[in-house]
Parts: structure tokens; C-alpha cells; sequence
């Protein structure tokens, strides 16, 4: 099955409060071994690493929740 692991992003700053966004970290393509299960069970260390790598994500942002979603996902823009 086809799976797409989406971060919802909030930015820090009081002065953007609400100010979430949808991002697709990985899907069945570029992370083929991902499942329904691996993503639900395990994906919480992964991501922090991809926040931590991140040209924009990697400060100023918190991850809100993430979301295992089967097929593919388009983003809805704001959270």
C-alpha cells in the first residue's frame, strides 16, 4: 500500500499564532520499506531528524502532529 507521512508545522512566534502549514516528509516512493504501521508506530524519531535537518523547518517551527495518510496526499495549504 502507498503511504504518505505529513507533518503539520506551527511556527513559534506569538505573533504568528494559528500559523500552521502541511508538508509531505516522505511517501512509499522515496521511503519504499514505510508502511501503515511503520509510520504509525515509529515515526516520531524520524521526523524530528528531518525537522533537525531542514532548511526552514529546523527553527522557529514545533511539529504539531503528523498524519499517516494511505495513497497519495495533497496539501491543503493552511492546517
Amino acid at each position: 500500500m502507498f503511504v504518505t507521512v505529513v507533518a503539520v508545522l506551527c511556527r513559534l512566534s506569538a505573533a504568528s499564532s494559528g500559523s500552521c502549514i502541511e508538508e509531505i516528509v516522505t511517501d512509499s516512493n522515496m521511503t519504499p520499506e514505510i508502511s501503515m504501521m511503520q509510520c504509525a508506530i515509529g515515526a516520531q524519531a524520524p521526523l524530528a531528524k528531518w525537522m533537525g535537518e531542514h532548511p526552514i523547518y529546523h527553527a522557529n517551527w514545533r511539529l504539531d502532529r503528523y498524519k499517516c495518510v494511505p495513497g497519495r496526499y495533497e496539501i491543503k495549504g493552511h492546517a
